[in-house]
């Protein structure tokens, strides 16, 4: 077994790991940073128009399928976990949301001195380079850039206004002063291309001599003794590898792998891990626990005007729109098509807005349809929201069934299983109709597709739900940061038990944002490396 030392070892190559090991490697320290999946360095995964197929490829995607959901009329979902550098980041929807100020007080109130949105603030300016210049809220001097798109469909701008007759105000910033409200957001998109964390953080710092980056290094387990993480095994080529890490040890491997590394390596429900012959290291019952993602429903309208992103996929038009990106960095292809949205409230006097919303001015059905040039020119024209509770009280839990690490970990999210989290979507397509039926629509509107005009009873509604919803994408919470018995990191985000041993990702998340969770992400894993270099 090859053997060798360094300083930090980073686990996992995506949004967190790629901040990880550029702030760890900034001084003199040796790091390494594992990634299962490779290096990334594909154009396909740069334009972001193709995120919604791209995701849907087994191809650098771990592809994770939960157990049948009781709620959801025994349906599965499957999970996208990107499998290369950039991780996840790689086909998300680029959308810059770093969740409400009150999501990170909350987290200090659970027990976690640090986390406050006044603690948090400084990492999520640290990253960023603001299209829109410094402020209390925003910084242009990080590697990451955050903007808006250079244009917006006609549809959107129908939408907006659609939201502002309805009542609702309209918001540029959801990341500053205040979340609440409908407009268009900010992408982690520069020149017409994704800007993942391994491309602004991580390969700007690989020709540093103290960085080595392993690409289709899949970890096993992190080796413990005497209560102390001292190495981490891992295959490469079919060849079994332990490295030493004379500092810590961080796990970066997102909200299924790094729990399923705890477990593997012996750190989690003893009795469970006893019975697939794991060694014990720690009984923390927690890891895998608290499994928290959205659940998404679309209302949708089939378009009388052929003004929707369904003229981009005309397969003369697309492939214009693909040298026109590729060429000139423009274009349908170089955005990302959830273009606006935004935060809302069915209650007066909530602390923070119980939904999100993202309108997308095409409705792709079962999948993106790509129509020949003597198509009907209205068809396939349409448009669509999607909303979601934004901070659900359903809560599920992931485990494993075998001890070879090459098997996928099982999970079951526990879907609608809470009935605030029906009750919000039910009353959100509601408000969704009520813009829809807006003056600024009326030249657009046509036949509802989805859920159909017929549907409008509260039993109606649930029914729908339960048969078509889908998931956010923004799976966290399976390796929660606190102080109770469920819980498997501490505030400096140090596995309880285990000396040298961090988390550092979306499944310390104690409760979720309110929103995407991939800035939230990043500023986690700033801060982890601030206090790491601190120790």
């Amino acid at each position: 077994m090859n053997s060798e030392n360094f300083d930090f070892v980073v686990v996992g190559g995506g949004s967190a790991g790629s901040v990880l090991a550029n702030r760890l490697s900034a001084r003199s320290d040796r790091v390494l940073l594992l990634e299962a999946g490779g290096s990334g360095r594909e154009i396909s995964y740069d334009l972001p128009f193709l995120a919604a197929k791209l995701f849907s490829f087994k191809r650098n995607n771990w592809a994770y399928n939960c157990v049948p959901q009781k709620n959801m009329n025994g349906r599965t979902q499957c999970f996208p976990r990107g499998k290369m550098l950039g991780g996840s980041f790689i086909f998300n929807g680029a959308q810059y949301i770093r969740g409400n100020p009150s999501d990170f007080d909350t987290w200090r109130q659970l027990g976690n001195p640090g986390w406050s949105f006044e603690d948090v603030l400084p990492y999520f300016r640290k990253s960023e380079k603001y299209f829109g210049g410094d402020n209390a809220f925003h910084s242009t001097r990080g590697p990451m850039p955050v903007s808006k798109p250079p244009m917006v469909s006609e549809l959107t701008m129908a939408y907006l206004k659609a939201c502002q007759q309805a009542g609702y105000p309209l918001n540029n910033d959801f990341n500053g002063a205040s979340q609440e409200g409908f407009g268009v957001y900010d992408f982690n998109i520069a020149d017409g291309r994704r800007q993942t964390t391994a491309k602004t953080f991580l390969r700007p710092a690989m020709s540093r001599p103290n960085l080595k980056v392993e690409v289709n290094a899949n970890v096993h387990k992190v080796i413990v003794e005497n209560g102390e993480a001292v190495a981490v095994e891992y295959e490469k080529g079919g060849t079994t590898h332990r490295v030493r890490a004379n500092r810590e040890i961080v796990l970066a491997a997102g909200s299924f792998n790094s729990p399923k590394i705890l477990m593997l390596s012996g750190i989690g429900d003893q009795e469970a891990l006893g019975k697939l012959g794991i060694s014990p290291a720690r009984h923390l019952p927690g890891v895998g626990a608290n499994l928290q993602d959205h659940v998404n429903v679309s209302v949708a309208h089939s378009s009388t005007r052929p003004v929707s992103m369904a003229s981009s996929l005309r397969i003369h038009t697309l492939t214009l729109a693909m040298v026109n990106s590729l060429v000139f960095r423009r274009g349908q292809v170089s955005q990302s098509p959830l273009e606006a949205g935004g935060f809302f409230s069915m209650q007066h006097g909530v602390e923070a807005p119980e939904c999100q919303a993202v309108f997308i001015p095409y409705y792709p059905g079962q999948g993106l349809k790509i129509w020949m040039p003597w198509a009907d020119k209205l068809e396939g024209h349409s448009y669509v929201v999607h909303v979601w509770p934004n901070r659900p009280e359903s809560r599920g839990k992931m485990w494993l069934e075998s001890a070879d690490p090459r098997d996928a970990p099982v999970f079951d999210p526990n879907f609608l299983s809470s009935e605030y989290d029906m009750a919000i979507t039910r009353e959100a397509i509601r408000v969704t109709r009520k813009i829809f039926a807006q003056e600024a629509f009326e030249p657009y509107r046509g036949p509802e597709l989805t859920p159909g005009a017929d549907v409008r009873s509260d039993v109606e509604l649930d029914a729908y739900i339960r048969s078509t919803s889908g998931i956010g994408h923004h799976t966290c919470g399976t390796a929660k940061m606190g102080q109770d018995a469920m819980a498997v990191v501490d505030e400096k985000l140090r596995v309880h038990g285990i000396s040298k041993l961090r988390v550092a990702d979306a499944s310390i998340m104690p409760t979720m944002v309110s929103g995407n969770t991939n800035a939230a992400t990043i500023m986690i894993a700033e801060k982890a490396a601030d206090m790491m270099l601190a120790t």
